[in-house]
């Protein structure tokens, strides 16, 4: 699967929120894609930006509107990065471009669980070392384990990066599944049961004095593939302030921050619009649109990434009660000032019934933007009011 945020070519950009999985992550969220999806993918989003004006209303543009440049980026993070702005002072925006794709290699060599890289110690390096020795870490690994622990907490144990076993599981049958459809197979139940029985999270052990982290039990295989992405974007979304990025939106394979205010449109605001998780509706394509600026807008679901046995799909987004695919939802969208909030939650809240999701949504202060299995819609009164009427 591979659902991404698209920028359409318009005066006054509408970004597309769906799904979709980030770097070498095998989780609820993003998980690694094959090579023959990361070729869909890029290729959609070629045709995508290719797409035709979508039009606005002549009453949001101002009188004079500042031209739009953007950059695509294809190699971080396995997913497409983009980042939009307005503006006439290209050098500038060059220049910060530059600076997101030093903070885009970094991050993803560090966040990274599948692939090695020389002279770096990554999540796949602390996992291969698990039972065995500590490992010596960059700061921004043990900062993301902290943030992971404190999410584990606030989702009651939903979102926990121990889980990498079970999850890692899923993700092998899912690429056999994928590349050899007719040998189509889901985990069995005590392969299930097994992986599922080293999940504690207590069993990452952090040294911050000697900037090391170990993994206590050799069976506890870490995964932050509903949090890492999402929490690297709001690093990165830091460095492009300091670097004078004032106004536009970034983009990391479907999780979007929204700068500052949009000088195209006349209250500021920047239009999103929630994919149709049914994509057989050809005729709308959008779920709904919001107008937003100074926040965050992430979407989970069932929709893209999946594989089909037996005429049953099963998707990516793993519910630690039943070990399975979580069958609650079609797709969760969240609206948050942290985008690493935003990203954590969308997968939490795809997880849980409704009324948990709203408790929790109210108790966070995030709007969120619920579809189910019938396409019944549920939304907090927030984000009704951002709406696009």
């Amino acid at each position: 699967m591979r659902i991404k945020k698209v920028f359409y070519p318009l005066a006054m950009a509408l970004v597309i929120t769906a799904c979709a999985n980030g770097a070498n992550e095998t989780d609820n969220n993003k998980d690694q894609v094959s090579q023959a999806e990361e070729k869909v993918e890029k290729k959609e989003a070629e045709e995508d930006t290719k797409a035709e004006d979508v039009g606005e209303n002549q009453e949001d543009k101002k009188s004079t509107e500042v031209p739009k440049l953007d950059k695509t980026y294809y190699d971080y993070f396995d997913t497409v990065t983009t980042l939009l702005t307005y503006s006439d002072d290209e050098e500038s925006f060059k220049k910060q471009c530059d600076v997101l794709e030093e903070e885009l290699a970094r991050y993803h060599k560090l966040y990274n669980s599948y692939d090695s890289f020389e002279g770096v110690n990554n999540f796949r390096t602390i996992n291969e070392k698990a039972g065995i020795e500590p490992v010596k870490v960059d700061p921004e690994i043990i900062e993301l384990i902290e943030y992971s622990k404190k999410m584990y907490e606030l989702t009651d144990g939903n979102i926990n990066i121990a889980m990498g076993s079970l999850l890692g599981l899923w993700h092998q049958y899912r690429e056999m599944s994928i590349d050899n459809p007719e040998k189509a197979a889901i985990p069995p139940e005590d392969e299930l049961i097994k992986k599922s029985e080293h999940e504690n999270i207590d069993a990452i052990e952090i040294d911050k004095e000697n900037s090391t982290v170990y993994i206590n039990d050799p069976d506890v295989q870490i995964d932050i593939g509903a949090i890492g992405k999402g929490y690297a974007t709001e690093k990165m979304a830091e460095k492009l302030k300091e670097a004078g990025f004032e106004r536009g939106i970034l983009s990391v394979g479907g999780d979007d921050v929204i700068i500052g205010e949009n000088p195209n449109n006349s209250q500021g605001n920047w239009k999103i619009a929630v994919q149709n998780p049914f994509l057989e509706d050809k005729e709308n394509p959008y779920s709904t649109v919001v107008n937003v600026k100074n926040t965050s807008v992430v979407t989970s679901g069932d929709y893209q990434r999946f594989f089909t046995v037996d005429g049953k799909n099963y998707h990516h987004i793993i519910d630690p009660a039943t070990r399975y695919p979580s069958d609650k939802w079609k797709s969760v969208s969240v609206k948050a000032d942290s985008i690493a909030l935003a990203d954590t939650l969308s997968t939490y809240f795809f997880i849980v019934d409704h009324e948990t999701g709203l408790k929790k949504a109210a108790e966070n202060k995030v709007e969120a933007y619920w579809i189910d299995q019938e396409g019944n819609e549920y939304k907090t009164e927030g984000w009704e009011k951002i709406e696009d009427k």
